[in-house]
């Protein structure tokens, strides 16, 4: 009698537990869209010399990776090469810090200040190197202005 009863149970739990495809496989796993927000600069203007340049867009392209208190890297694509244009930085990957100084956030590139951060919309970003943590007055910085695009990449 035992056995009849136990029978059914162990077959239904070969069954349940047994499978050609296997769910925790990576073959089978969504895929994953993930946004990726690029800034692209597009003018650099300023500078004792009174400069300004228009970028093409995939020129110089920026991309943040930030924790929620602002910390994190910055990774630069630099595509410039003419060496005699105001670009900002090379190409590499740097360490950033955003701290808000009496309501003005300011950029930290490597530990060292680099400009007051602007974002009048979501699609633009306006790095003022006029703009100090001292709040003290500059007139020969740069200002960097920046569109972003989003990027979509899909992953298993």
């Amino acid at each position: 009698m035992k056995i009849k009863f136990l029978m059914p149970l162990v077959v239904l739990f070969l069954g349940y537990s047994c499978s050609i495809n296997d769910n925790n496989s990576s073959d089978n796993q969504e895929p994953t869209e993930i946004q990726i927000y690029q800034w692209h600069l597009t003018n650099v203007s300023g500078g004792v010399a009174g400069i300004d340049i228009d970028f093409e867009t995939d020129t110089v392209i920026w991309v943040f990776s930030l924790d929620a208190v602002g910390s994190g890297s910055l990774q630069v694509q630099n595509n410039n090469i003419d060496n005699s244009l105001e670009d900002g930085l090379e190409t590499g990957v740097y360490s950033v810090s955003i701290p808000v100084y009496d309501s003005q956030s300011i950029l930290f590139i490597n530990g060292d200040e680099f400009a007051g951060l602007i974002t009048p919309t979501e699609e633009d970003l306006t790095l003022n190197q006029n703009i100090t943590s001292s709040g003290a007055v500059v007139s020969d910085g740069f200002i960097y202005k920046f569109a972003r695009k989003v990027i979509i990449e899909t992953t298993n």
